[in-house]
């Protein structure tokens, strides 16, 4: 009798415990552009195995800046300040570069050494096609699967002057002097060696290779059905990067990094087809080393004229996913209503020729001279700190599903398909693009 109150009580702690402590793991989704929310259904693994393809459209035309409030898509790596720019160019290029500003103005123009800010909108439109596969491993509770996505991405950027942030010599601007303004940031662009406009990419995305356990409890804890699932998985990195030459375009996925993550998934059913769940677990991605833009000082990485080989280890990205679904509302019609949090934690940046010159801001020392006076180490402690914070990110989705259940509803069609659509409206977030994504598939089972 007590190894039967024994286990009825692990029984009740392994469901508090996934439904009290949910903050303490993490997803496999590590993109601040792209939400690529898992679906919890897949996780259930019901004795079947499947290939779900689906088609998926996602939109982004602003993003929440740190604090919340709206920004431009570029400028999740900081806000563009011409000045920043052209000292970045200064202590790259050093005697062999001419300032635009003097090109333009003479050589004791009061537009030297002076604050002009400029904002940078970005949109970015995708559409491809994702697999994911499933396969049941006879007489276990285990299964192994796969899934990559296959994507076409456009993505742009577009500046317009900000006076009203811009040192106060330039309020005031005749017609003339604008357009003259923005033919020497279009010269400085130049200089930088980056392209603006439109940047067009297709390729795949992220293989994720996966294995899942998979427990189920019948009529336990005075609830129909307790489903517990656990999935480890790889990330390995073969998808699209950013491109240093082109400050609007984004990368796939990891940008590169290899990545392992644990998801756990606890489902009940309340009453006959009622369900209540959880989608909890960690992603943590490896280091990596590559060549890329990093700032000398305040300018955006993007807009960077220094190139080095710079190591990223990313910090940990976090999820919690509760989720309702009422099955058989007719004849095989499901919907199901879900909401995600998804935390990233801040990167580390590490020069690796930190005794190279030009120096980066990870090792920036006082002899650097920017607006006409040398820099203190205390300006140098606050921009790594606020570098760093870029690389932290908030999202928050609401998610509705339908879906119709072929075999549910008594059809005898082959494969019996689960046809669903599928809305990810991003309504929150910090740091992080505000991107949209309508998904349409099919679960086929065998």
């Amino acid at each position: 009798m007590s190894c039967i109150y024994c286990k009825k009580f692990i029984k009740t702690l392994i469901v508090l415990s996934l439904l009290t402590n949910s903050f303490l793991f993490s997803t496999h989704n590590t993109s601040r552009y792209f939400p690529f929310l898992e679906r919890p259904e897949e996780y259930v693994i019901k004795n079947r195995s499947h290939i779900t393809p689906s088609i998926f459209f996602t939109e982004a035309s602003t993003a929440f800046q740190r604090g919340g409030a709206h920004a431009g898509i570029p400028e999740l790596w900081g806000k563009y300040d011409l000045l920043d720019v052209i000292t970045s160019l200064q202590e790259v290029e050093g005697a062999n570069f001419v300032n635009p500003i003097v090109v333009e103005r003479g050589p004791n123009d009061n537009w030297l050494n002076k604050s002009i800010r400029f904002g940078v909108d970005g949109k970015i439109k995708s559409f491809g096609f994702l697999l994911n596969y499933e396969q049941k491993i006879p007489k276990t509770n285990f299964e192994f699967g796969a899934s990559i996505p296959v994507m076409r991405v456009h993505a742009s950027d577009k500046f317009h002057f900000l006076p009203q942030k811009s040192n106060a010599t330039f309020q005031n601007l005749r017609n003339g002097e604008l357009d003259q303004l923005d033919r020497i940031r279009r010269n400085t662009q130049e200089d930088l060696g980056v392209y603006a406009g439109d940047w067009n990419k297709t390729g795949f995305g992220d293989l994720d290779a996966h294995v899942r356990f998979n427990k189920k409890w019948d009529h336990k804890l005075k609830l129909k059905t307790i489903d517990f699932n656990i999935q480890t998985g790889l990330v390995c990195p073969i998808s699209s990067k950013n491109d240093n030459d082109y400050p609007s375009s984004v990368p796939f996925m990891g940008n590169g990094h290899w990545a392992t993550y644990l998801d756990i998934v606890t489902e009940i059913e309340i009453k006959q087809d009622w369900i209540f769940g959880f989608m909890i677990g960690v992603a943590d991605q490896f280091d990596h080393t590559r060549c890329i833009r990093v700032p000398v000082y305040k300018e955006p990485s993007i807009f960077s004229a220094l190139k080095k080989n710079i190591k990223i280890d990313p910090g940990l990205t976090f999820k919690i996913s509760p989720y309702i679904a009422i099955l058989n509302l007719s004849d095989g019609l499901n919907v199901r209503a879900r909401y995600t949090y998804l935390r990233h934690d801040d990167d580390t940046w590490k020069d690796k020729g930190s005794s190279s010159s030009p120096k980066s801001y990870l090792n920036q020392t006082t002899d650097l001279v920017y607006a006409g006076s040398h820099i203190t180490e205390k300006d140098i402690s606050k921009n790594k700190n606020e570098k760093k914070n870029l690389s932290r990110w908030r999202s928050q989705f609401i998610t509705l599903q339908f879906d119709y259940d072929s075999k549910e509803a008594c059809n005898n069609w082959y494969l019996d398909p689960i046809l669903f659509g599928t809305i990810d409206y991003q309504f929150s977030g910090n740091g992080s693009c505000k991107t949209h994504q309508l998904t349409l598939g099919v679960e086929l089972h065998f």
